[in-house]
């Protein structure tokens, strides 16, 4: 299948371009495939790929957008005499096609079996870092606007004005810099701030709404014993690990990696952590005064603060697990057994904490400290897999010259991407441009490494045709890179 286009209008009014295999990106900048000198026309325009099923065009951000028909789009399959335009008014471009698309309902049932069969794996085309859409953002505003009325309600109803603002301080401030360190370890291919907002806010107020109503009932039935042995981790660990289920449900374009399931479910488990502490430190201030206050702080902010991070990994490692395997029952029972793991370590701690006795401490040094460490380790490994993946499949790309070697370091090496986005601190276009960067070659080496992944499974996925819309992004980038 070719694609045939004749520019009518326009600066290059006349030429004829073809198009097989790969893409031609349209701009008036120096690197685009096809340069036009029309003041319509942006440095990088747009997009047109060739993919499996047919042709893409995707509008690169340009400040006059790219229209297919008379419509505005961001992306869109050409057919056969549809009419492209960059910029209303610009350069007009007739698409012609050698040979007979597949008809609209095939595409569509091979979109819906590929997603249906791709379910659980990385995605690089719905991984597009973009915020959500506002419907959406809009329901989970109103949502959260309700769920902060109750959890604000409780936690005044529970510890006063003045008790509950300072809890909130000392519980919120720790609380950056834990969510600093979340951050860091996700930083070859950063999350967007919508979907970690999301996170935080689903532990800090529907898990520890939904948590603290169901233990209360639970309390008053079975003792408080009980309550901490069995309900809280029960309940705390589903509530928190619904969490990253509906992240995965909702941000599926952001969730890709079993590093990001532990992100996710950090975050998630940070925020429940952060608003119980706040009654914990107003309860203690309560009854017990500043050294009360300062005892708990102590405890819960400092010896504590990564107990309910640590136990909700386990289920974020494990729908991490779902997102990256080809393996049908694995993608069920990865995450069941990722909960049924956090829930038993939740309940050892809290068991501890209620029978042990000056033993607590000890507890805490030989056993809940070697489990951290070792799950720190975990991650550590996870880092290094990252990055090894990327050298590997980035290497193709410096091989065939979209990158060179010293972007291959910047790209895989965390000092020399800090470095490099420093040096551009004043340069506002610049730093955001290597941003951009970054992410796109990371996507392109995940991409690359889905691929061969799917092909090894003997699978279908959507991946393999985006790889020549992230080549193209990363070579429009390079000239603004510096």
């Amino acid at each position: 299948m070719q694609l045939r286009l004749t520019v009518n209008r326009g600066s290059n009014a006349g030429q004829e371009l073809h198009l097989e295999t790969g893409w031609l990106l349209f701009g008036r900048g120096p690197d685009a495939s096809v340069q036009f000198t029309d003041p319509t026309v942006s440095a990088h325009h747009a997009l047109i790929e060739a993919a499996p099923d047919g042709f893409y065009i995707t509008d690169y951000r340009s400040f006059n957008g790219t229209y297919v028909n008379g419509q505005r789009v961001e992306r869109a399959r050409l057919s056969a005499g549809d009419v492209i335009e960059l910029g209303a008014g610009g350069p007009q471009i007739y698409v012609e096609i050698d040979a007979v698309t597949t008809p609209h309902v095939a595409h569509e049932t091979h979109e819906l079996r590929d997603s249906v069969r791709s379910f659980g794996l990385y995605d690089p085309e719905r991984d597009t870092g973009r915020e959500s859409n506002t419907l959406r953002a809009g329901c989970a505003v109103s949502a959260g606007a309700v769920l902060s009325f109750f959890v604000g309600s409780m936690v005044l109803l529970d510890l006063g004005p003045l008790v509950a603002i300072l809890s909130a301080v000392i519980a919120f401030v720790p609380a950056v810099l834990y969510l600093t360190a979340f951050l860091w370890l996700d930083r070859y291919d950063p999350e967007p701030f919508t979907p970690l907002a999301f996170a935080f806010a689903f532990g800090a107020l529907f898990a520890v709404f939904v948590s603290s109503i169901v233990n209360s009932v639970f309390g008053l039935v079975a003792g408080d014993a009980l309550t901490a042995i069995v309900s809280a981790p029960v309940i705390e660990e589903a509530t928190k690990g619904l969490g990253v289920l509906m992240i995965v449900l909702l941000f599926r374009r952001d969730f890709d990696s079993v590093v990001d399931g532990i992100v996710y479910a950090g975050v998630v488990a940070l925020g429940f952590a952060t608003v119980e502490n706040i009654l914990y430190y107003g309860r203690s201030l309560t009854s017990g005064g500043a050294g009360a206050l300062f005892a708990t702080f102590i405890l819960r902010g400092v010896f504590s603060p990564f107990s309910h991070v640590l136990f909700t990994a386990m289920t974020g490692a494990g729908f991490g697990i779902m997102r990256e395997t080809h393996n049908q029952a694995l993608k069920i029972l990865a995450p069941m057994a990722g909960y049924v793991i956090a829930v038993f370590l939740h309940s050892m701690w809290n068991m501890a904490a209620l029978f042990a006795g000056a033993g607590f401490f000890a507890f805490y040094i030989f056993i809940e400290m070697p489990m951290f460490i070792g799950t720190l380790a975990g991650i550590a490994w996870l880092l290094r897999r990252e990055r090894r993946i990327l050298q590997q499949t980035l290497g193709a790309e410096v091989a065939r010259g979209l990158i060179t070697p010293e972007q291959l370091e910047i790209v895989t090496s965390l000092a020399r991407r800090g470095k490099w986005l420093a040096e551009s601190f004043g340069h506002p276009g610049r730093l955001q441009a290597r941003r951009r960067f970054l992410r796109s070659a990371a996507k392109l080496g995940l991409c690359h490494w889905h691929v061969a992944r799917a092909a090894a499974a003997g699978t279908e996925t959507q991946s393999f045709p985006l790889i020549a819309q992230l080549q193209a992004e990363v070579f429009a980038l390079r000239g603004e890179v510096g």
